[in-house]
């Protein structure tokens, strides 16, 4: 009767039976040369429709399309790019879910660490020094464990902030511990049983049985973790972000808790209480109180090319592109620590593993990169061959080196684009 609560709380905790990171990984803790040491991804789940998002010219001097002319003033911190693709990905609704890991889940049944998504391998080199190694919030779905499990987010402003930034009362806190020690008791027993087990299996089955253990200690090591935060106190900041003051409240709902979330990533990122985030926006067919919009997201993206229907899903995207560009203007006007802008220190993308939600296509993705010490500035085009464009994964590779994680590949990459940004 106890294992229902056991489940919870580990649910709570964000607690999955994932792998510990290798140095065969390229698992090189606390970096402090990297150009930037903070990650932060932005997914719309059914992606940007391509008419407005790509610009038609390539290099400095291109027009800011339709759909990011609200980002005319990031300009130089901005790099847009075209024909990048998940080249083993197919279409359908679920390419949104393999932005982040380049990879369909029906492909890697066998072999489900494929699944870690490039967020969860930045959390784990990244995220050792801070209460929380990545942050999820909004639509869930691009967050894979190194055990290839789809990680939960969170879209509720007011449970963000509390988990942020209100402590716990004494004896909450001496009920975590509690129920902290009883699971790490539990987990040991787990162990106990597998051993036994192993005994009598034959060697594909050990096989499993000894990543099933590794993976057991990756969940203690996390318990621990928790364990070792619940004394340090949370940073004191005002709940204004989610209250509002006399004059103004807060929506907090959908989508006008767009601009909450943001400022919650804002300030997650300057008490260094994490340094990977991912926000997903939503898909479904969700009514957006928006005037001039009379249909569900879900049929606008599947317009057809119609241009009343274009019109319409232009002024949900151009409001998700808005959002972005004041999220941005936050970045470069809030200083960290040491008195420089966050966006010096943070690799934004922006993105989709959605090309065209009009024909579910997971060809030539809308991807835009920002900041992270860079070389911003321009639009990149690159040739198709056949039905495939560059690998995203290559981007993916640049990414990580920038953030001080040495690896020269990473799912399907071929090489990386450190030629055009670094």
């Amino acid at each position: 009767m106890a294992t229902i609560p056991r489940r919870l709380f580990l649910k709570g905790l964000g607690v999955s039976i994932a792998l510990p990171p290798f140095e065969s990984y390229g698992a090189k803790l606390n970096q402090t040369s990297a150009p930037a040491h903070r990650f932060v991804c932005v997914a719309p789940n059914y992606g940007m429709n391509p008419g407005g998002f790509f610009p038609e010219q390539t290099g400095a001097a291109y027009v800011m399309p339709p759909l990011l002319k609200s980002l005319e003033p990031h300009r130089r911190d901005l790099t847009i790019f075209t024909n990048l693709d998940h080249p083993d990905v197919g279409g359908g609704h679920g390419c949104s879910n393999t932005l982040l890991n380049a990879v369909e889940m029906k492909d890697v049944r066998q072999h489900p660490q494929r699944l870690h998504s490039l967020d969860q391998l930045l959390a784990e080199q990244l995220g050792q020094a801070t209460r929380f190694p990545s942050l999820l919030l909004g639509s869930g779905g691009v967050s894979w464990s190194r055990a290839g499990v789809s990680l939960p987010t969170d879209a509720s402003p007011t449970r963000v902030f509390t988990r942020l930034f209100v402590s716990d009362q004494a004896k909450t806190k001496q009920r975590k511990k509690r129920f902290l020690d009883e699971d790490g008791s539990i987990l040991d027993v787990v162990r106990q049983d597998a051993r036994r087990l192993q005994t009598r299996l034959a060697g594909a089955d050990r096989a499993k049985l000894d990543q099933f253990l590794t993976s057991i200690r990756g969940v203690e090591r996390k318990l621990k973790r928790q364990s070792a935060w619940i004394d340090i106190a949370k940073p004191n900041i005002d709940d204004e972000v989610i209250r509002g003051n006399d004059d103004v409240a807060v929506d907090l709902e959908y989508p006008y808790n767009t601009a909450v979330m943001y400022d919650l990533i804002v300030l997650a990122l300057q008490t260094n209480s994490t340094n990977v985030i991912c926000y997903g926006h939503p898909g479904g067919n969700r009514m957006f109180p928006f005037e001039g919009v009379s249909l569900g997201y879900h049929s606008l993206t599947h317009h057809g090319k119609r241009p009343d229907l274009l019109k319409q899903l232009n002024i949900i995207e151009s409001y998700y592109a808005e959002q972005f560009s004041r999220f941005i203007g936050k970045l470069k006007q809030t200083l960290d620590a040491d008195g420089v802008p966050l966006l010096d220190s943070t690799v934004v993308l922006f993105g989709s593993g959605m090309g065209n939600a009009s024909s579910h296509s997971s060809r030539n993705l809308p991807i835009a990169l920002v900041g992270g010490g860079f070389r911003n500035g321009a639009h990149h085009r690159f040739d198709r061959h056949g039905r495939d464009g560059r690998p995203l994964s290559d981007l993916f590779v640049t990414i990580l080196q920038q953030l001080g994680v040495e690896r020269d590949e990473f799912a399907t990459s071929t090489g990386n684009l450190n030629e055009l940004l670094t």
